[in-house]
């Protein structure tokens, strides 16, 4: 295996299978190709990444690859595993990867581990909804990092090759992992729906109300950039002002559901709120009585 650029080839064609595809090409990587069952899919996915696309049965470029990253759905990836070994096109000399977050190399490639030198797990730290605008994107990105040895340092080099930041991971804490990642991506989307629909309380439209707040949240997650979780908080719950967060709660009791979402996230605030000391620190007294109104 050559030491910065193995020769690579991308098992998908879905928006996480073209982003890697085309981030890796533009990184320098040779990637030999992409293949997908259906024909549509996967010339699709390889003219977006620029490389060579492949349906029907494995192509035998798979012989001249080192490393294949398995970009397919969780729940087929050790189906697939399997049935690119029995081809005989998958030996000892390649190195498997997966995308999943939420499992390790070992519970998804495990029993094709002594078949393969090496298996490990590359997960973007990133929302890919369109692989067009992300494998630009990817360049920079954090990835979720683990496996056996080979398969760790394999990534490693894929991540590098694209400029990204490796996260060693713990085989046995994907699923914390993953669930820290749908927190900090796909329940941003939820909580900005859920304010939308706040607003649209208010009569404003619904895709107006998205695009009113989207602003806003980039604000707040530059300011944790900036500053952290706790330096970049800031509202009503911040200020200890308990008037206001009683005001909140009274325009929504008639949405029990949005006033659920609302009393969780706000209870978090409090909880943030109740880090900041010295100058800073918010009034005690109103976030004592914040956390006893939210809970009340």
């Amino acid at each position: 295996m050559t030491a910065r650029n193995p020769t690579t080839f991308i098992v998908g064609a879905g928006p996480v299978a073209t982003a890697l595809a085309g981030a890796l090409r533009l990184g320098g990587v040779p990637v030999l190709g992409l293949w997908a069952r259906r024909a549509a899919p996967a010339r699709a996915a390889g003219s977006t990444a620029g490389v060579a696309a492949f349906s029907s049965a494995p192509p035998d470029i798979l012989l001249e690859t080192e490393v294949v990253i398995l970009a397919v759905r969780d729940q087929v990836i050790t189906e697939v595993a399997q049935m690119l070994l029995g081809t005989g096109l998958i030996n000892k000399r390649h190195v498997l990867l997966h995308c999943a977050g939420a499992a390790s190399a070992k519970e998804l490639l495990g029993p094709v581990a002594g078949q393969v030198a090496g298996i490990g797990t590359l997960h973007p730290l990133s929302a890919i909804a369109d692989g067009k605008i992300s494998m630009r994107a990817l360049k920079g990105t954090v990835f979720g990092v683990e496996g056996d040895d080979i398969g760790r340092a394999t990534a490693g080099k894929l991540v590098a090759a694209i400029s990204g930041i490796v996260l060693a991971l713990d085989g046995a804490q994907m699923a914390s992992y993953h669930a820290a990642a749908a927190m900090a991506s796909n329940y941003i989307v939820a909580a900005i729906d859920a304010a939308a629909a706040v607003l649209a309380i208010a009569g404003v439209a619904p895709d107006k109300a998205a695009q009113a707040l989207v602003p806003l949240a980039e604000g707040a997650l530059r300011n944790i950039a900036a500053h952290g979780t706790t330096g970049g908080l800031t509202g009503p719950v911040r200020r200890g002002d308990l008037a206001t967060v009683s005001r909140h709660l009274d325009a929504i009791r008639g949405r029990p559901d949005l006033a659920e979402i609302y009393r969780v996230l706000a209870r978090r605030a409090v909880e943030i709120a109740g880090r900041i000391d010295g100058r800073d620190a918010p009034d005690r007294a109103g976030l004592d009585a914040i956390r006893a109104l939210l809970n009340s």
